[in-house]
């Protein structure tokens, strides 16, 4: 039995769309007796309101860039939680940072957004509205993920970077086009993979994985069979075994 982790946006969804080929595909590797794992820095409520929209079969989601591991009945199979204190130090030095638009918070279950800058424009959580005041998303007191939505994909990539330096010893930040996820240090998608591949005993050989953005860079690092789309950034190319147009023609060539 093999294993196939895929990144979502970017990967699997690209311009709000699944392709019904690439549904098809996964159809057939898991009627092949194979695993599919979608790996996302989304939300768990998030996701599955894609997977609703664009129905593909999955056995595993993880979520909030590893944070979160669920199976496909919705049951909650490992959670990892930030550090409060150093989380609500992230949430004042969002508040004063250039090139911040708003950031939401995971608190496991649901997601919260605050808006730090009201006229810039949203281009991550352009709908999104509040729905707690930033003190009571601070009395919150547990998060598996801290998301800052910039106003460019190059403030995403400087700010991650900030981020992983100032806070090198508690939390790791992914550059993730015009935002910045942000978890416990240590946590990535690759860790929710390597659970889901014990839990399902899975061999290492016999993992594939997919993705498209500096988020996923640590899942290509950890698989033995990692691979990218055609517009990956040059360092998830040079990473990748290979370079693939959709995940259709990945399958061809793995099944």
């Amino acid at each position: 039995m093999k294993l196939l982790a895929s990144d979502y946006d970017g990967t699997l969804c690209y311009g709000d769309n699944v392709m019904d080929e690439d549904i098809d595909a996964i159809k057939r590797w898991r009627e092949a007796g194979n695993l599919f794992v979608v790996c996302t820095g989304r939300a768990k409520e998030s996701i599955d309101k894609q997977i609703a929209k664009h129905p593909f079969p999955v056995d595993y989601i993880v979520c909030n860039n590893g944070a979160l591991v669920y199976n496909n009945e919705g049951e909650l199979l490992q959670s990892i939680y930030m550090d409060y204190i150093t989380s609500v130090d992230l949430m004042f030095i969002a508040k004063e940072s250039e090139g911040v638009v708003s950031y939401v918070v995971n608190d496991g279950e649901r997601r919260h957004k605050i808006i730090v800058n009201p006229d810039m424009q949203d281009y991550r959580y352009p709908t999104m509205q509040p729905d707690m005041s930033e003190e009571e998303v601070m009395d919150i007191g547990r998060y598996t993920q801290i998301v800052l939505s910039m106003t460019s994909p190059d403030y995403a990539v400087e700010f991650a970077k900030d981020i992983n330096s100032f806070f090198s010893s508690t939390l790791v930040a992914y550059a993730n086009n015009y935002c910045v996820d942000i978890v416990e240090k240590g946590i990535s998608k690759a860790t929710g993979v390597e659970f889901v591949c014990g839990y399902a005993n899975i061999d290492y050989d016999d993992l594939y994985t997919i993705g498209d953005s500096y988020n996923d860079l640590p899942l290509l690092e950890t698989s033995p069979n990692g691979y990218t789309i055609f517009t990956a950034p040059e360092e998830l190319k040079n990473q990748a075994k290979n370079v693939y147009m959709s995940i259709k023609e990945l399958i061809d060539d793995i099944l």
